[in-house]
């Protein structure tokens, strides 16, 4: 099973990547996954309309120095999870993991920095080209770094959340901005930027099932990962790919998934049967642990009773080479029988019949 790979560019060396990140860096994932949050399923993009961009957005800033003056230029690297070109528009997918497993209040912030970081870097590619070119007309342009004509790459960026718990972030800017001062007139004037959040675990199945057959899937199982009766009622009919059963292994934390693969007659995998494998599986785990517990709990008191006997032999023993001894001494001293046994009862606590 490879459903965690080496970080894409963009990420560090040696670090491992979360299973949807990589299964999203496919590009007939991330299609179909475009395909079911915008167009509710029609099949608008391919894997071939999908490509591959750096990950990384290197954003220059002005450091301030202590006395007010403009010291050298600091660099500050933006991830993003994901980035694609997309038909003429950039997509970037930020993914539910990690930081985004809880929610982000400040989001419309982070995202909006995200978007500013994409239109300023090629912005700078196009002011670099027309420098170099030497093919602005007028003053304006040549200022601007732009000419009338040039034109800007959109950038639409979604956040894919996973969370147990409901998104009860902010969707919008204007949700996280005090106007209790602002006069209503102006607040339109304000510019908005809205925040396009895919709830998973808090979708109606409905909406889910609009999305392609494995993404659909894979929400389904998120949803109801800890709810075995409905994930199985969900999971009757679907069969997915490897990669994507694969992901949801990963995803959940449920290892033992790799040891089954029950596939049907078009080599898909049966997600019904995989999950009846795993409950029987878990029966027997279960069988298993109770008989070695039964087990530890039969040694612990079979150590216990051997303990307490032992005791009682060792008292035992102890207080016969006791009376031994004693009946040595008296006897030494001519002390009569009769006397000794009467001696032996008093100091050991025990009937005259035992004494002799």
């Amino acid at each position: 099973m490879g459903a965690c790979h080496a970080l894409p560019e963009g990420g560090r060396m040696g670090e491992r990547e979360h299973p949807l990140v990589w299964y999203y860096d496919e590009n007939r994932n991330f299609a179909e996954l475009l395909n079911g949050w915008l167009f509710c399923g029609k099949e608008y993009f391919c894997g071939e309309d999908i490509g591959s961009e750096d990950r990384r957005i290197l954003v220059k800033s002005e450091k301030q120095e202590k006395n007010g003056r403009r010291g050298k230029g600091a660099y500050r690297e933006l991830f993003r999870d994901l980035y694609k070109s997309v038909k003429g528009m950039g997509v970037r997918l930020l993914v539910g993991v990690e930081h985004q497993s809880h929610v982000h209040y400040a989001m419309p912030v982070r995202v909006m920095d995200y978007d500013h970081a994409s239109y300023a870097r090629q912005m700078k590619s196009v002011s670099i080209r027309h420098k170099e070119e030497k093919d602005l007309e007028d003053e304006g342009e040549r200022l601007s770094g732009f000419s009338r004509t040039d034109r800007l790459t959109p950038v639409l960026t979604l956040v894919l959340y996973c969370g147990s718990e409901p998104w009860d972030g902010a969707r919008s800017l204007h949700e996280i901005l005090d106007f209790k001062n602002v006069p209503g007139e102006l607040q339109k004037y304000i510019a908005d930027y809205a925040v396009h959040v895919l709830d998973v675990c808090h979708t109606s199945d409905s909406r889910l099932r609009e999305f392609p057959p494995d993404i659909r899937t894979m929400f389904l199982f998120l949803k109801y990962k800890d709810d075995p009766e409905k994930l199985r009622e969900c999971m009757q009919k679907e069969e997915v790919r490897e990669d994507t059963y694969d992901t949801i292994a990963e995803a959940v934390g449920e290892r033992r998934m790799k040891k089954y693969h029950p596939k049907g007659e078009g080599g898909k995998i049966q997600m019904c049967r995989a999950i009846d494998l795993l409950i029987a599986d878990g029966e027997k785990r279960g069988e298993k642990r109770g008989e070695q517990r039964g087990m530890e709990r039969g040694f612990k008191r079979g150590e216990k009773h051997g303990l307490k006997r032992g005791i009682e032999q060792g008292i035992e023993r102890g207080t016969v080479h006791g009376i031994v001894a004693m009946v040595s001494v008296l006897r030494d001293y001519d002390v009569e029988d009769a006397d000794i046994i009467q001696k032996i009862q008093e100091k050991f606590e025990i009937s005259q019949k035992e004494a002799r």
